[in-house]
């Protein structure tokens, strides 16, 4: 059993072999060092934020990225597929650049290469559910 999240595209009422086993899996410290590299894109101050050991609510901060920190951002753990496409387009955005190097935040090398790669995965769950039509869950 992970202790973390999971990401996945929601299951539809017919089967799909294609998209319902598609997944990214985050154990907490995991997910935790790859909130504070999107944050840094963001120029977020994680430490400041809600649910992060601040008192500086969300609603507070534009960004389309929003729904990766704000767990309010997903009523009943589904964020619908029309608000997935922001996301989605900012991920990409953020995936070029690392693809590049170009990192806002810090971390080892190490963890950047295993960053760069859930980003990867992300990006392909997320655009999954634009492409179904089916909510980004999150478990």
């Amino acid at each position: 059993m992970l202790v973390g999240a999971t990401y996945r595209v929601d299951r539809g009422d017919e089967p799909d072999p294609i998209h319902d086993n598609l997944m990214a899996d985050f154990g907490w410290a995991h997910l935790h060092a790859f909130e504070r590299l999107l944050a840094a894109e963001e120029g977020i101050g994680l430490a400041d934020m809600v649910g992060y050991g601040g008192d500086k609510p969300w609603h507070d901060i534009e960004t389309p990225l929003r729904p990766m920190f704000d767990p309010d951002a997903f009523p009943d753990g589904k964020l619908p597929a029309p608000e997935c496409v922001p996301v989605y387009v900012r991920l990409n955005e953020i995936l070029s650049a690392w693809y590049k190097g170009a990192y806002a935040g810090t971390a080892e090398p190490e963890m950047k290469s295993d960053q760069l790669a859930t980003l990867d995965s992300m990006v392909r769950v997320i655009g999954a559910c634009i492409e179904t039509g089916r909510a980004l869950t999150v478990e």
